[in-house]
């Protein structure tokens, strides 16, 4: 695998040339952003390291550059900076960079970091594939806005097409999603991330994935927040490869996260729900979120953006909405009032409940457009 190092200090290109050959890399070096575009155009190196505050070209540009370019526009990107404020994190994932590291560089985890984006770099799912799941990823930039009551009816109402659904919590560290069906598993991704390795292709799902009356089939968070230490990317990535085997949709019920598999999986999904709420700190976060997936190269078409109104606020409309944040709102769910509350109290649905409400409307309207 061929590396491309871009920095304007000479001491930190010689110290993450040495390391990067040392692990097996072919390293290429560049000083500027200038001609470190000039290498990625001319070399087409499997992955750039490149620091942000350079001269002539600096680290935010040089990635929009290689965005533009269709010859350079997949190769994956970590931006390394002295700038820890999260704007300036966030400014890197809008430029269109994979990753953001600060320095002083970790070296182990700057490799781990190219070993996972490497590995991302070769898998890429824009549709499904004939016999796959459709992968639905139901998420947003802000907790409290309603995504798993929001992933948890959706896979309900797929399941009224006579389709088979999956519903795969990936709150890791504190997942519910099983309380919206009123269900409890004995095991979930925890127990199958320990054991995937060992079982290989004789995986006995029925163990794992516990199903609901009205049709989906839920794998559960680990129940234990430390527990979440076993569910790798890699782990991740192999179970939903599986699952989309056996399924016709997978809907994936993702918790905000920059991390690498979430990641992994805005890339992949062929339906990225993205849920916000008439609030100023979500839409903020919204519309960072909506950059971000923008610099990562996903197609407008594949984001649907839902407006939930978690709560009755006045004068904060659709329009107004998506004035803020540039785009229009696809799907907007008014107040669901008392009865969304006891439905999530009784472990039920609400489009289970026979209420043809409004918000029940809406959501049927973001089934049929999954």
């Amino acid at each position: 695998m061929r590396l491309l190092v871009v920095d304007d200090e000479p001491s930190v290109r010689k110290l993450l040339k040495r390391f990067l050959e040392s692990r097996g890399f072919e390293v290429d070096v560049a000083d500027n952003g200038v001609l470190g575009w000039q290498a990625a155009r001319d070399a087409q190196p499997d992955l750039i390291v490149s620091d942000v505050a350079m001269p002539e070209m600096d680290g935010y540009e040089l990635v929009r550059t290689i965005r533009r370019n269709p010859s350079t526009a997949a190769i994956p990107v970590i931006l390394l900076s002295a700038m820890r404020e999260a704007d300036r994190v966030v400014a890197g994932y809008e430029s269109g960079a994979d990753d953001y590291l600060a320095k002083p560089v970790d070296m182990e985890v700057l490799r781990h970091k190219i070993d996972a984006l490497l590995r991302r770099a070769q898998v890429t799912a824009p549709t499904a594939a004939p016999g796959l799941a459709k992968l639905i990823c139901v998420t947003s930039a802000k907790g409290g806005v309603g995504t798993s009551t929001i992933a948890a009816n959706i896979a309900v109402l797929l399941c009224r097409r006579n389709e088979t659904v999956c519903a795969f919590d990936l709150n890791i560290e504190h997942g519910d999603l099983p309380i919206f069906f009123d269900l409890q598993p004995k095991m979930g991704i925890g127990e199958l991330a320990r054991e995937i390795n060992t079982l290989g292709e004789n995986i006995p799902w029925d163990d794992f994935l516990v199903r609901h009356p009205s049709g989906p089939r839920v794998l559960a968070a680990p129940f234990k927040p430390h527990d979440a230490s076993v569910v790798t990317e890699e782990v991740v990535t192999n179970v939903i490869t599986r699952l989309r085997v056996l399924h016709d949709y997978l809907v994936v019920d993702l918790p905000p996260s920059y991390n690498d598999t979430a990641l992994s999986i805005y890339e992949a999904a062929e339906r990225l729900v993205v849920v916000t709420s008439p609030e100023l700190t979500a839409l903020r976060r919204t519309r960072e979120f909506l950059g971000v997936l923008a610099g990562l190269g996903v197609p407008d078409e594949r984001v649907v953006l839902v407006l939930n109104r978690v709560f009755e606020v006045s004068g904060i409309d659709a329009s107004r909405v998506e004035a803020f944040l540039r785009r229009p709102v696809n799907i907007s769910i008014p107040h669901g009032g008392t009865g969304f509350l006891e439905a999530v109290s009784m472990g039920r649905p609400a489009v289970l409940n026979g209420n043809n409400s409004g918000a029940v409307s809406a959501l049927d309207e973001l089934a049929r457009a999954l």
